[in-house]
């Protein structure tokens, strides 16, 4: 059995397995649709950052518990910020998904379920994507009065094209397995029960390679990432913090944003509304 080493005592949000070279970070909010706190947001980026100094670890996959992938940032949590509360959640957002797109070592994301908002910002910033045929991935952000705010306006474009990038953002609209599949988002689509064997195998195949040839691979494919202090940052953190005081944005997400709400809907077995992971997203 691979080892596993929760990053919290207190809370733990994601695990950490090793076997053949592979360290699997799997997201453990279940109960919320794994929505990415900033407790989580830190404990992402510190995996990152130890996995990239261990020398047993050839590559990382991304995975979560449960029904979904990831449904965007905790709306509980930032529901209640404003101003530079808001921005300083709005980087450290931006920073995570940067800190996994910079690493060293190729990182290959396991997609089932609901990959939204932050969620599907979370997919982009990995190398690789495999999803379940169960996946649907949206960015309901401009729907709801906001933006994508971890890099989604920036790396979805270099991955499907700018015009099919702006379809998805621009309309919010649900993305099927099988489109994103056709558009390039994700690299193979697997039978549910195959997820974690297919990711695995990928990053097993990734990790019998030369490490300095991924490194230098990745670097030469993108030669100017996002910085965490640029001016897309600036952008974000600020554009951010100005849709989210609309009342346009505080009305589509007062129910969701709630302390006494919760940020996941567990009591039905799919979300409802007119696009249903928007419950949980930025």
């Amino acid at each position: 059995m691979p080892d596993t080493a929760p990053t919290a005592p207190a809370e733990r949000t994601i695990t950490i397995e090793t076997a053949d070279r592979v360290a699997t970070i799997t997201l453990r909010r279940p109960e919320v649709l794994n929505a990415l706190d900033s407790h989580t947001h830190r404990a992402i980026a510190q995996a990152i950052v130890d996995l990239e100094r261990d020398d047993e670890v050839a590559a990382i996959v991304i995975a979560a518990e449960g029904r979904a992938f990831c449904s965007g940032s905790d709306l509980r949590e930032i529901g209640q910020l404003a101003g530079a509360a808001e921005q300083e959640y709005v980087a450290l957002d931006f920073s995570t998904k940067n800190r996994i797109a910079t690493c060293t070592k190729p990182v290959v994301a396991a997609i089932q379920g609901y990959c939204v908002g932050g969620g599907m910002e979370l997919a982009l910033a990995c190398d690789l994507r495999v999803a379940a045929d169960d996946a649907i991935f949206a960015m309901p952000e401009v729907s709801l009065g906001s933006l994508p705010g971890s890099g989604g306006l920036q790396r979805l474009p270099q991955v499907v094209g700018v015009g099919i990038a702006k379809e998805w953002i621009l309309t919010g609209r649900r993305v099927p397995a099988d489109e994103a599949h056709v558009r390039g988002l994700v690299n193979t689509v697997v039978p549910r029960d195959r997820l974690a064997e297919a990711a695995h195998d990928l990053a097993a195949d990734l990790a019998r390679k030369s490490p300095l040839a991924l490194r230098l691979a990745k670097v030469a494919l993108t030669p100017e990432p996002l910085a965490d202090r640029g001016l897309v940052a600036a952008f974000q953190m600020l554009a951010g913090d100005a849709t989210h005081s609309q009342p346009s944005y505080s009305s589509a997400t007062r129910r969701f944003s709630s302390p006494g709400s919760g940020a996941g809907d567990t009591q039905s077995e799919r979300p409802t509304g007119p696009l249903a992971p928007r419950e949980r997203s930025e």
